[in-house]
Order: structure tokens, then C-alpha cells, then sequence
């Protein structure tokens, strides 16, 4: 059995055993009546129904699932299928991608791809709009200036760069910290994974606590080149490779008292500065606990860090070719199931392109460029198709089908393209908006 089927098989298994374990149902659902007979619209259906890009409107939606089902003679109104979907909890759709998550590196094992035996997964933040309700602009909050305001969200995820899978993903009123978020989450990695973050995050507090934890977690982080006075230091000496010795302040010390941590008035903490040279001249500043020079060499560091513009992109094609804001209800718990429903579909999307990505790379070894998996045709070809993976029969069918078309529509990986970055203006309405050449596939 091959690992994608495995994967499938968890992914099912996880689905059904939510449905008929009542204290899982219970878990994942907003009363411990929910669910508990067998209707029309049941549990797994429901499940099915908000990962099949529940994008359109919900007529088409039903309508055509029940098609695709060969269930021509069934039908469910809108307002049954709210009903029902208003009974799971956004709880469950997370849970199961971190069921799919676990599970591939399970089966995938020693074809995880690693940077010197760690996965790399860069921590990084962004924003989603949502639609102006009042329950949803009281819980996730407004952002905006003299001209208008918007409600907005904050998102934040850990994505492994090499694999390409977001192992974690939240979203949050708009007031919450990044950094605290951040700092939160920590405890849920493990000790082989090397995390990478831009220069909004780094502080003595994060990193004391990345060095503090039972295993010392392994980080990479941008610095500003005023971040302190030790840094500022390191940058004036010409110095490219160095341990620093950063000291704790006086509200640090005490911030770090408050969340249970004895630190002396001279507490210290030992950083490897590394300085690396942009294109332009620009220098930059690194900050790790990789302290070992000859294990970890400091002309790899550059390369390294810039690996963590993959979660830019992964950003990118959730709220492009995955429309993620494009919302399919406007409630607060709604939107979170879409949200999660997205994370987890485009996880699946990409575990499912793996054989055929590996198939392409030895067939245009020869060519000038390297191909890719078009990932948006490939989004908008697992629509409906999704459905048999988690409820037909013979998923085995269905997924090498979906590696075999993934296969037919490739595009070439240009490497080191540089194009000017686009700032986008505060958008006061409208759910979906690109400015990319991708058209919807979905």
C-alpha cells in the first residue's frame, strides 16, 4: 500500500471514528445530541460537503454534490444544510489536518526532506478580511485609518518550506499579538524541527524561551541591526560569524518573572550573530542557537533563511487560488471551518502531488528548467473528486487518478526571479480579489 493511501485511510478512519464515538462527537460538535441519529444530512456527509471548496452559492454546492454522488433523487434546503453545518465545530477541521499531518510524516518517514537532519518550518503571520457582520466584527475586531475601517483577522502558521505542509495555522482577532501567538505554539514543536522567522519576532523573551525548554528549540531569526546594543556592536566590527552575549533589562527580567522563570540581575543569554549581504548591499542580521561552526558552516545560513519565502507563497495561493476569504458563511464558528477546511485542503492537495511531482522531475531532467504540479489546475481538479477519496469505496482508484491528471499540467520553476513586491491597498469590500495572472479553478 502506498503512503498516500495510507494517509487516505487515517484520514478516514479519524472521520468515521468522530461520527460513532460518541465522546469524540461530543468533542467536535456543539451539543451531545448533535449528530447522534442517522439523517439525511449526517456527519461525514456534512464534513465532505464544506471540503469539497464549498465556494459557491449553497443551491449550486448541494445541488451538485448530490449529483456527484449519483443521489439525483435527494435533496437538502440551505437553510438544513446551515443548520447541520452550524452544529461542528471549527475544532474538528483542524484536528483533521493535524491528523493529516502526523500521518504524513509517518508513512512519508525517510522521505521527509531535511536541512542537516532538522524539518525547517518558517513561523510567519498575515491578515484575511472578512464580511462586516456584527458578530464577526465584534469577535475578530477592525483595522483600518481617517478613510475607513475594515474587519480583519490575524493568521499565523508554521509551514515546513521543504515539504511544503502547514503543520499549524490559527486565525485571530485582529488584536492579537503575532509575537505572543508565536510564543504561544511553542511548546507544540519538536526538538528536530529548525524554526525560522522574519524580523518582527525576534526578543530576549522569545528566544530565552526557545533556549529554556526541556530540549532547546532550534531557531533562525532576522534581527533589526538597532535590535540591541550587542547586535549593533557585531554589525560595526566587520565581524560575519559570531556568539554574542545579550543581557536581560530590567522590564524583561521582570516580564520573565511574571510567566514563572528566575532571571539574576545579570542574566545573560549566548546568540550566534551571523551578518549576511543582500543583492543590493543591504546587511542583515541573523540570530541562532545552531552554535556548532564546523556542523553548521556560516555560508549556508544565507540560503538557509530565505527558504522561509515559501510560507509567503503559501500565503499567497490560500488567499488566491484557494480564495480563502471568499467565505462561505457569515458567522464567527463558519468562518473558522473554512479557514481550517482550507489549510487542510490545500495540505492534502500537496501530499497527493508528491508521486507525480517525483515522476516529473526525473522525466525533464534534461530540459533548461525544472517543472512543477500546477497547483492551481490541480485545486480546481480535486473539486468533487475529494469526495470519493473520503467516502467512495475504493479511495485507491480515485487517487491515481488524481496523481495522473495532477501529472498532465505542469509549469517551469524559474529560478531566482525577482519582481517588484505589489502593496496593496485597504480593500473595503468585495470577497475575493488577486493580483496574480490565475484565474479560479474552483
Amino acid at each position: 500500500m502506498s503512503a498516500n493511501l495510507k494517509i487516505i485511510s487515517d484520514l478516514r478512519n479519524f472521520i468515521a471514528l468522530s461520527s460513532q464515538n460518541s465522546e469524540l462527537r461530543q468533542l467536535f460538535t456543539n451539543s451531545c445530541n448533535a449528530f447522534s441519529r442517522r439523517r439525511k444530512l449526517h456527519f461525514e456527509l456534512v464534513v465532505c460537503m464544506l471540503l469539497n471548496f464549498f465556494k459557491r452559492s449553497y443551491d449550486i454546492e448541494l445541488s451538485a454534490f448530490f449529483d456527484h454522488m449519483g443521489f439525483q433523487e435527494l435533496k437538502a434546503t440551505k437553510s438544513a444544510f446551515s443548520q447541520q453545518r452550524s452544529k461542528i465545530s471549527s475544532f474538528f477541521f483542524s484536528c483533521l489536518n493535524s491528523t493529516l499531518v502526523d500521518s504524513f510524516y509517518t508513512h512519508y518517514k525517510v522521505d521527509v526532506k531535511r536541512w542537516n537532519g532538522f524539518r525547517v518550518i518558517a513561523v510567519d503571520g498575515s491578515t484575511a478580511y472578512l464580511i462586516d457582520r456584527k458578530e464577526v466584527t465584534e469577535h475578530f475586531g477592525t483595522h483600518g485609518n481617517q478613510r475607513g475601517t475594515v474587519t480583519l483577522s490575524r493568521v499565523l502558521c508554521a509551514f515546513d518550506v521543504l515539504n511544503k505542509i502547514t503543520i499549524k495555522a490559527g486565525m485571530y482577532p485582529i488584536s492579537c499579538s503575532e509575537q505572543k501567538i508565536a510564543l504561544s505554539w511553542l511548546p507544540s514543536y519538536e526538538s528536530d524541527m529548525l524554526l525560522i522567522y522574519d524580523r518582527a519576532y525576534p526578543g530576549f523573551t522569545s528566544m530565552f524561551h526557545h533556549q529554556n525548554k526541556e530540549t532547546p528549540q532550534p531557531f533562525l531569526m532576522r534581527c533589526p541591526v538597532g535590535f540591541s546594543t550587542e547586535v549593533t556592536a557585531f554589525v560595526k566590527s566587520g565581524v560575519n560569524d559570531a556568539i554574542s552575549t545579550i543581557k536581560a533589562s530590567k522590564p524583561i527580567r521582570r516580564e520573565l518573572r511574571e510567566q514563572g522563570f528566575i532571571v539574576k540581575v545579570k542574566g545573560t543569554i549566548n546568540i550566534r550573530l551571523i551578518r549576511i549581504v543582500l543583492d543590493d548591499g543591504t546587511i542583515e542580521v541573523l540570530a541562532t542557537n545552531l552554535f556548532d561552526q564546523q556542523q553548521y558552516p556560516y555560508k549556508e545560513f544565507k540560503a538557509l533563511y530565505f527558504m522561509r519565502w515559501g510560507i509567503e507563497t503559501r500565503f499567497n495561493s490560500f488567499k488566491n487560488q484557494l480564495q480563502l476569504e471568499a467565505f462561505s458563511g457569515q458567522k464567527v464558528e463558519t468562518i473558522l471551518q473554512d479557514f481550517h477546511a482550507t489549510v487542510f485542503l490545500s495540505n492534502l492537495q500537496e501530499i497527493i502531488s508528491k508521486p507525480a511531482q517525483e515522476k516529473i522531475h526525473h522525466e525533464v531532467s534534461k530540459r533548461k528548467y525544472d517543472y512543477q504540479i500546477n497547483k492551481n489546475t490541480a485545486i480546481g481538479i480535486m473539486k468533487n473528486r475529494v469526495i470519493g477519496l473520503l467516502l467512495f469505496k475504493d479511495p485507491e482508484k480515485i487517487l491515481i487518478q488524481l496523481q495522473n491528471l495532477f501529472a498532465q499540467y505542469i509549469e517551469p520553476v524559474r529560478p531566482n526571479r525577482k519582481l517588484p513586491r505589489v502593496k496593496k491597498l485597504k480593500r473595503r469590500s468585495g470577497k475575493y480579489k488577486t493580483l496574480t495572472n490565475y484565474k479560479r479553478a474552483i
